[in-house]
C-alpha cells in the first residue's frame, strides 16, 4: 500500500510530547476530581477520581494530536508556496 503524502504529519518528538501532555492533564484531572467522589476511603476514592480523569486525559490527548496535526500541515502548506 503506498503513502499519502499526508499520513506522516507527526513525528516522535511530538507524539512523546503528546502522551507526556496527556499524562500530566490526567495527573492534574485525578487530583482535581479527588474532592467531589463519594467514598471516605481514600484509595477507593482516589481509584474514582483516576477513572474520572480517564476519558478526560484521553480527549485530551486526542485535541493536543488534532492540533499538531492541523499545524504541521499549515506550516508544511506555507513552506510549498513560498
Amino acid at each position: 500500500m503506498q503513502e499519502c503524502v499526508h499520513q506522516k504529519l507527526l513525528g516522535k518528538t511530538q507524539i512523546a510530547i503528546g502522551i507526556i501532555a496527556a499524562l500530566g492533564m490526567f495527573a492534574l484531572m485525578s487530583k482535581c476530581l479527588l474532592p467531589y467522589t463519594f467514598s471516605d476511603d481514600k484509595m477507593i476514592a482516589q481509584l474514582q477520581a483516576c477513572l474520572a480523569a480517564t476519558p478526560i486525559a484521553t480527549t485530551f490527548w486526542f485535541a493536543v494530536n488534532m492540533f499538531m496535526i492541523v499545524l504541521a500541515d499549515q506550516r508544511r502548506q506555507k513552506k510549498s508556496t513560498d
